[in-house]
């Protein structure tokens, strides 16, 4: 178990600390029963069913969510053909019914009504094949312990039927769920240095596995710990009883059907971190992931693909945490500026990324100061430590 990060200071710039919200006080004062319970689980696989716990108020969700998740895949190309020409994102909502995390006609009838669901996502052996990611409007993948990478997938425009493994959080998640206004936040496991920042600066209503497994689903096909699951239509409803919105996140990026002129073609895209590598490459269409060596295949069998490919060159904190082996574990920067890379199209745009405290939005930026639109689509960031720069070619 990792220790309290000694240092984590508040940013509420003076202010009084608030009372923390009833759910994530059960959370802290039930998690020494629950981790006692899973440890028992551990040893009894035969437990684990691949199905949601029967009789929850959110396990009727779950045809809900694959029929709509079917209906999505099925009008997904019309809704990219229907794309009109110019520019979407800067600040405020989506314009022209385009969804404000892709730039693209959401394919969810329900996505103009609903905030955005951040979803923490394990990336290690033993978590693949993950579930959902090609569903995701923008995934961050982010260093973590060990040299390790963990994601935080963003999901709005669509209905997803299944995606996981669902992991624990981390501080950093705290700061980029702030960008997307209120947000529902999915997650499981995590101490209190983990959840003290969601609670205090990210604007999220949390949802823990471990205080409520019924919003969540287990599947026998992966081990302890990478057994949770989820699924939009149970983790929406979770979320609205909890705390009801009907306001859809703001813009993170800008999208543009234009290609910018004057910059490279780029083919190939690697971003090494410590433990991990993630390739990149463009077959003409899409970028198609391989991590550490193979292709980066889902549950469905389909390569981890992308429109955008972000490289964000950021500074990483080592904290006074350890993990349970004893590694430090970092804190990614994500507020402030740094070197960016930009991919779309086979071409690439460098830049700078800057974000000037946790209220302002992420900005894109040329050399120039001009805005570094995306491809309308779907996104990965990588969130790369500045000590390494990506490969290119």
């Amino acid at each position: 178990m990792r220790q309290v990060r000694a240092g984590y200071r508040r940013r509420n710039r003076g202010k009084a600390a608030p009372a923390a919200p009833a759910v994530l006080t059960a959370m802290l004062a039930t998690a020494g029963l629950l981790l006692a319970a899973c440890t028992q689980a551990s040893s009894q696989p035969n437990a684990i069913a691949d199905k949601a716990p029967t009789g929850s108020p959110a396990a009727s969700a779950v045809a809900a969510s694959s029929a709509a998740a079917e209906s999505a895949a099925a009008s997904s190309a019309a809704a990219e053909s229907a794309l009109a020409a110019g520019v979407s994102g800067a600040a405020g909502g989506a314009a022209g019914g385009l969804d404000p995390l892709t730039g693209l006609p959401p394919t969810s009838p329900t996505a103009a009504t609903r905030p955005a669901l951040g979803v923490k996502i394990d990336n290690v052996e033993g978590a693949w094949p993950q579930a959902g990611l090609n569903q995701a409007d923008i995934v961050f993948d982010l260093p973590v312990e060990g040299g390790l990478t963990r994601l935080l997938a963003i999901f709005h425009s669509q209905d997803v039927a299944l995606f996981g493994p669902i992991r624990s959080a981390r501080p950093v998640d705290a700061d980029l769920l702030h960008l997307l206004g209120h947000a529902y936040f999915a997650f499981s496991g995590g101490t209190s240095s983990d959840l003290g920042p969601i609670n205090n600066h990210s604007n999220a209503t949390p949802m823990w596995w471990d205080v409520t497994p019924s919003l969540f689903v287990i599947r026998h096909d992966h081990a302890i710990p990478h057994q949770v699951f989820g699924t939009t239509a149970m983790l929406y409803a979770g979320g609205e009883q909890r705390s009801p919105s009907t306001t859809p996140p703001p813009p993170m990026f800008s999208y543009a059907t234009a290609l910018p002129t004057g910059v490279a073609a780029a083919t190939n895209i690697t971003a090494q971190y410590s433990a991990a590598t993630a390739v990149w490459t463009w077959n003409g269409k899409q970028y198609v992931r391989n991590q550490s060596g193979h292709p980066d295949l889902l549950l469905d069998g389909s390569q981890v693909s992308a429109t955008n490919v972000v490289v964000m060159s950021v500074s990483v904190q080592n904290t006074s945490a350890h993990d349970s082996h004893g590694t430090v574990v970092p804190l990614p920067v994500v507020l402030g500026s740094g070197q960016v890379w930009v991919f779309r199209n086979g071409l690439v745009e460098k830049g700078t990324w800057s974000r000037a405290g946790e209220n302002a939005p992420m900005k894109l930026q040329t050399s120039t100061g001009q805005i570094i639109a995306l491809a309308p689509g779907r996104t990965w960031v990588e969130v790369l430590p500045n000590s390494r720069l990506p490969q290119i070619s």
